[in-house]
């Protein structure tokens, strides 16, 4: 199967109540009475905070409330959400088009290693990965939070939804202006701080099935007055776990193949069941390495085969144990143990819980001067709770002392006289505690026509996390050493400090207890541990900025401009446990302390020129330029500018494009990544087999020879370690190119943007892999050949892979192109006000370019770069105190047949002469949400809905796809039809 490749560009939007709303419109100038109602209705409360001293638009340091961006701005506003049925700006960007049919970083990837930890949430703008995508908290670059060694990216879900006054989505690179990492857009959220008087909010949202229930309360509190304003903020949030046996769909992993002929379902039988049999995790067994068989214990309700039919089980085994899984001989499938309850109790949707506050106020010192700070506070407490297998494999001790991965037939626990390796299920889950501060504190002002604002930010994620139960591999190794049932001198050391007495008898591997996962106490404190694991990360910065709408003035207006410097400074520490630091925890990877820092220096300027106005074809034609130079310590200077043209034909007709480059430096875990080593089998070298791989390249022939490569078969596991690339790695460069036009008739109460985006991405910064790194070095490429080593010597092993170096390093190119389609109906009937608002993205490209060799991800599944379109269309009818809200969402289909290879190949588990066919394509999906929102001039509000009305389910997909149970991942509902509830209260 082929890498899920959008795990290594994840490898964020939002915190409150936000939606879609008459997108890049809002930020096209009021040329019409219709524009005019549009601006008011949507960005009302811009003005009001312009008369505090601040007007914050996303695309431009111009403080100018009448700015027009070159740029496409998405605006989503918390009516739209709240109509939808959504909780927090997160899942209501997860779910808009500019990010809905591309891989995320969401709550459904329980069993997954992803940036930033699990529970944090993050959102990729056009599937370019979040570590592409800057987020803004009023205008000021947000510090990162997370656990692990690669914290990335903000947490959109610590801000109190009650502050919220709307989100800008910048769909359009915008370095020059803000520097690293706004490359495939910005996100800005927008507090209020026109608060007089509070509000109290109470969310809750219950599927008709049991899981994913959501609940949130919010309260906030605000005061104006001559000479300032202050607002404070709290909430409370809590989701509530959905296992995989909450659903049909995710809770029995079906093989759902066909007879590419027939047409008729291949699945097997389960007996015990009458269903189709489910093939969920494979626990419970053993493995007999000598005699080449997987047994599993009889049980009753089997008609067991016989040993012509597949069941030749040693003869001395036969009256208890049982073959299966053998090839070939479809009936020992049937009785596969693959369903333990440990695996339906594991999470779907994550649980969390969160809590957070807000404080901004503002005073003015002085007539044309104002102090004013921000203080953000957020804990979160989330879990992913899983399942894992315990099984004899000792990686590290394999590679550095021999030791094999059995359980030796000489252990007094091992009944069957050859070596074994058993497989029994336990409970494996992770847990995060993350505490998010932020304050800022600033001076601002005027001085004639020109604004200033120089201030400091500071930011910190400290956190705690442990990853549930783990296994200590020297006691692992202790345990199933030969000749006894534990020693307290395994291969590799007594690196815990353990001491056999507590469990003279060992562990007895093979009993159906064990088997099944049923420890005794004694058993699991001497062999599992947890320990808490700490990440910091800080986050801080002096800006100053100036800014005025009349540099000078020419014949077609005033030319605004604003310059700024910045000092920032980032750094991180992950300290991992101490068994993980030893390297002494089996079956999982390893990792060391990620530690370092980055201090970056910046100045930029930006300029905006009116070229024409008020004359034929040109109502208004402006020229926005930009700049930006940025110096880091970890690698050096960037340089970057845009380029940007709105042309006005007519106040209804108005052109728009920008060209600039944006930049990505290294983040902080790409350049101090503390080795984490995992370990996997020897087919990750080229050379493996070598003398029989015909299509082998001659170069890498070649150099497996010269190497003294192992040409024999298995072989012990290969360390493979991912390291931080300080001193190596280079920036990200990127070239951005929008085009597009917005309508907006006078006679009609219609808005109509179309917009054109591409963006490549140079150098992006990734990790090769162990064979890339080998395959590099025979072709010549000698910088490759320090990355590897081979195990000396003369015994059965040496010339065989021991380790790879798998480092960042700036490897390939990434190519983004596509088509954004928003339109805006809104007019008054007798019946009432009636909105219609539709959006629409279309991919034309989703490619990858490494040495010359190009990929196109575009229009595939999640499990490559996602579905080719995503659209929406969403109809409100305000009556009075009511309104009424219909909404229908839309992902378009994917397809991985090509990557694939085709749809029909050989399965040994079924018998199939017309081979086996696979399903790798998803179909479009819709789903449909209704509700009802009522509030009256007493200052109540309320709203009740239902989401995914029809009950919608997740495209179901077979094997080999990217999937939990049957249900596709991970752009889809996994809660199924809901019923929200909304009730506010303003005083």
């Amino acid at each position: 199967m082929l890498i899920k490749r959008k795990y290594l560009f994840g490898t964020t939007i939002l915190a409150g109540v936000m939606a879609v709303a008459a997108p890049a419109l809002a930020q096209t100038a009021p040329t019409s009475s219709q524009q005019q109602d549009q601006r008011t209705s949507q960005s009302s409360n811009t003005q009001d905070s312009a008369e505090l001293g601040e007007v914050v638009v996303t695309g431009t340091r111009i403080r100018n409330p009448e700015y027009t961006s070159a740029s496409a701005v998405q605006v989503l506003t918390s009516e739209n959400a709240d109509a939808r049925g959504i909780p927090d700006v997160a899942q209501a960007l997860l779910n808009s088009t500019l990010a809905v049919s591309s891989f995320q970083l969401n709550d459904q990837l329980t069993g997954y290693v992803t940036a930033g930890g699990g529970g944090t949430q993050s959102v990729a703008l056009r599937g370019a990965g979040p570590q592409r995508t800057l987020t803004l908290l009023n205008g000021r670059r947000a510090g990162p939070a997370g656990t692990r060694g690669q914290v990335q990216a903000f947490d959109l879900g610590v801000i109190p939804g009650g502050v919220l006054e709307r989100t800008e989505i910048l769909k359009d690179g915008a370095s020059a202006i803000y520097g690293s990492d706004a490359v495939a857009g910005v996100i800005n959220i927008i507090t209020r701080r026109d608060l007089d008087g509070g509000s109290m909010n109470a969310f809750y949202s219950q599927p008709f099935e049991d899981g994913g229930e959501q609940l949130r309360l919010d309260a906030s509190f605000g005061r104006t007055f001559e000479r300032g304003y202050f607002n404070i903020a709290a909430e409370y949030a809590k989701t509530y776990i959905q296992r995989r046996g909450d659903r049909d769909y995710t809770s029995c992993t079906l093989d759902l193949l066909r007879d590419p002929i027939t047409g008729q379902r291949l699945d097997y039988i389960d007996p015990i069941t009458g269903d189709y049999k489910c093939y969920n995790l494979n626990t419970n067994y053993v493995s007999l390495l000598t005699t080449g068989q997987n047994i599993v214990r009889m049980q009753p309700g089997y008609t067991y085969p016989t040993a012509l039919q597949g069941n030749n089980v040693r003869a001395d085994l036969s009256t208890e144990w049982a073959r299966f899984n053998r090839a070939g001989f479809p009936l020992t499938y049937q009785y596969t143990p693959s369903d333990h309850p440990l695996w339906r109790e594991a999470s779907v949707i994550s649980p969390n819980e969160r809590q957070s506050i807000f404080l901004s106020a503002g005073f003015d010192l002085t007539e044309n001067v104002e102090l004013y700070g921000e203080f953000l506070y957020n804990n979160r407490q989330s879990s992913q709770i899983g399942v894992a297998q315990v099984f004899q494999s000792f990686a590290q001790r394999n590679i550095v002392s021999g030791a094999g991965n059995f359980l030796p037939a000489s252990n007094p626990n091992n009944p069957f006289g050859e070596n074994v390796q058993t497989v029994a299920p336990y409970a494996s889950s992770s847990f995060q505690d993350v505490d998010y501060y932020r304050g800022v504190i600033g001076l601002r002002g005027t001085f004639g026509d020109w604004d200033w604002d120089v201030y400091g930010q500071y930011s910190l994620s400290d956190a705690d996390y442990n990853n549930g139960p783990r296994i200590y591999l020297d006691r692992f190794l202790a345990l199933n050493s030969p000749n006894v049932a534990c020693t307290n001198t395994p291969l590799g050391g007594n690196v815990s400090n353990f001491d056999c007495s507590a469990l003279p008898g060992g562990i007895p591997w093979t009993s159906a207890r064990v088997l099944a996962g049923d420890f005794t106490d004694a058993e699991r404190n001497f062999l599992f541990f947890t320990e808490n694991n700490t990440t910091t990360y800080d986050h801080a910065y002096i800006e100053g900025t100036i800014s005025t709408p009349s540099l000078f003035t020419l014949p077609a207006g005033d030319v605004g401009a604003a310059f700024g410097v910045q000092y920032r400074k980032e750094e991180i520490d992950d300290t991992p446990g101490a068994q993980a630091i030893l390297r002494n925890t089996a079956l999982y990877t390893t990792s060391g302390r990620t530690a370092g820092s980055d201090t970056i220096k910046e100045a930029f300027a930006e300029l905006d020129i009116p070229l024409l106005a008020n004359m034929p074809w040109f109502d208004d034609l402006r020229l926005n330029l930009s700049g930006r130079l940025s110096d880091y310590e970890s690698y050096g200077s960037s340089e970057t500018y845009k380029v940007g043209l709105n042309w006005a034909v007519t106040p209804e007709v108005r052109f728009r494009s920008s060209y600039g480059t944006s930049f990505r430096a290294p983040a902080l875990y790409e350049q101090f990544l503390g080795a984490q080593v995992g370990y996997q089998g020897q087919t990750i070298d080229p050379c493996y087999n070598y003398l029989e791989n015909e299509s082998i390249d001659p170069a890498v022939l070649a150099g497996c020879i010269a190497d003294g490569a192992n040409t024999t078969l298995g072989g012990s596991s290969v360390a493979v370690s991912s390291v931080g690339g300080r001193g190596v790695l280079t920036a990200e460069t990127a070239d951005n190119f929008t085009i597009g036009f917005v309508i907006t008739p006078q006679t009609l109460p219609i808005s109509v943007a179309v917009d054109y985006y591409e963006f490549t991405v140079n150098d992006a910064v990734s990790q090769l892999g162990a064979t890339e790194i080998i395959t590099r070095c025979y072709q010549g490429r000698t910088a490759f050949c320090d990355l590897y080593t081979r195990v000396g010597g003369t015994g059965a092993d040496a010339g065989r892979l021991a380790t790879v170096n798998n480092s960042y390093t700036n490897v390939s190119e990434q190519n983004n192109r596509g088509i954004d389609v928003q339109a805006r109906w809104s007019e008054e009937y007798s019946f009432g006000r009636l909105t219609i608002e539709s959006a629409h993205n279309f991919k034309l490209e989703d490619s990858e370019v490494i040495e010359g060799e190009t990929t196109n991800f575009d229009g595939r599944t999640f499990n490559l770069g996602g579905p080719a379109y995503s659209g929406n269309l969403y109809m409100t009818l305000s009556r009075g105190d009511f309104s009424y809200f219909y909404g229908i969402d839309v992902i378009g289909s994917g397809s991985d047949v090509a990557d694939q290879g085709g749809v029909i190949f050989g399965n040994s588990k079924y018998v199939a002469p017309n081979g086996v066919l696979y399903d790798f394509e998803t179909p479009v999906w819709t789903t449909h949400s209704a509700s009802i929102r009522y509030s009256n001039d007493a200052g109540w509000t309320a709203s009740v809905g239902v989401q995914n009305l029809w009950d919608e389910s997740p495209p179901i997909m077979g094997a080999a796809n990217f999937r939990v149970g049957t249900a596709a991942l991970n752009g889809y509902d996994m809660r199924g039809r809901r019923l929200s509830l909304r009730i506010g209260r303003r005083f």
